[in-house]
């Protein structure tokens, strides 16, 4: 019995050699496309102006979904986290984040994080995912159904995409940009280009590629140091594509796109939390129109990590408080970002690694 084919996964071109293949004309493939990605459909019969001996082709030849929901964890914060199983028995993460106008307490925005990878060849000191290894790239299809598919559980319309879950989006780069085209083309009606954001531990040669890419979105550095030894400690990628290197890149994007930069910043105690740090950020935040995210920091000792993970400490909140200030007297506009879902295992990576701690031990 052959496996079917994701029909998400198939770029255009290749949606029309089918149709031609099947004698139909043309615009069935906009009519297709418009059925999956607009009215999110879930079966081929639901796509009521094509012929029914042509939905039974598509029956017979196409999956729509790629992947299927396994578990869901609602935290006490309103965030909900979803493990999600793929075709290979890998698992990846979303989360669902609801942020609230602190004044009326009324719902301003839905964001989605997604994920771009199975596990994470990166291997950040501070992440969890990085413990899982890298297992594979996700397909197009894989990405975009985690949107989907959350809609579809929660019966409401995301509103901001990141791309800040399992893997590297810029070492999956085809995939990505795939996901993207599709998102945010107008006739879809999913999402504008404003409402999207990539993060990425810095690839730089991708951020300057993503600067010609037709519609670019908002760019978030993962920086989370000042200095190349401390980043070098904290994320192994910056020996191939040092701070100046990155920069560069971030200054090319800008330039190319005129979109303000976001750079993570995850304070850690007696590592990245000196003034010289505060004097380095703000030169850093000074190269283009950006801001700066900070981030507490979830704890990762459940991996039991060995190495520079091992002896990572959070700044508390009032330092926390105090480095944002400084920095905001330096004219950079600064966030604290809440932590969500800290009681459900939200944080990256953390569910799928526990779920595959199962699997190895084979525990119910």
């Amino acid at each position: 019995m052959s496996v079917k084919q994701n029909i998400k996964n198939l770029s255009q071109d290749d949606l029309f050699e089918f149709i031609k293949n099947h004698k139909q004309p043309a615009y069935r493939a906009e009519q297709i496309r418009l059925a999956l990605y607009k009215q999110k459909i879930e079966d081929f019969d639901e796509i009521s102006n094509i012929p029914k001996s042509f939905r039974e082709e598509l029956q017979n030849n196409f999956d729509i979904f790629s992947i299927k929901i396994k578990t869901v964890r609602e935290s006490s914060d309103g965030s909900v986290k979803f493990l999600f199983d793929l075709n290979d028995n890998n698992s990846i993460e979303a989360v669902y984040m609801p942020w609230y106008d602190n004044e009326d307490e009324k719902l301003e925005r839905q964001t989605l994080c997604i994920s771009t990878m199975a596990g994470c060849s990166v291997d950040c000191a501070f992440c969890a995912t990085g413990k899982l290894g890298f297992k594979r790239n996700l397909e197009s299809s894989e990405i975009i159904d985690q949107i989907i598919l959350v809609e579809k559980y929660l019966r409401t319309k995301i509103t901001n995409i990141v791309y800040m879950g399992m893997g590297e989006p810029f070492l999956n780069y085809s995939n990505t940009i795939k996901s993207l085209e599709i998102l945010t083309d107008p006739n879809f009606e999913l999402f504008s280009r404003k409402k999207i954001t990539v993060s990425t531990s810095g690839i730089a040669p991708r951020i300057t590629q993503f600067a010609t890419s037709p519609r670019p979105v908002k760019l978030a550095i993962s920086l989370h140091a000042t200095d190349d030894k401390t980043r070098d400690y904290l994320i192994p990628m910056n020996k191939t594509f040092n701070l100046e290197v990155l920069m560069n890149s971030v200054e090319d994007y800008y330039k190319a796109t005129k979109i303000p930069i976001t750079y993570e910043y995850i304070l850690f105690k007696d590592l990245n939390d000196t003034k010289e740090d505060i004097k380095r950020l703000t030169k850093i935040a000074r190269r283009v129109p950006s801001r700066v995210n900070l981030i507490p920091f979830n704890d990762i000792s459940f991996t039991n990590p060995i190495g520079p993970a091992n002896t990572l400490k959070s700044a508390n909140r009032q330092e926390m408080e105090v480095f944002a200030e400084e920095l905001r007297k330096n004219q950079i506009p600064t966030i604290i970002r809440e932590t969500f879902g800290g009681d459900i295992e939200a944080a990256c990576g953390q569910l799928a690694l526990s779920e595959e701690v199962k699997k190895v031990y084979n525990f119910s």
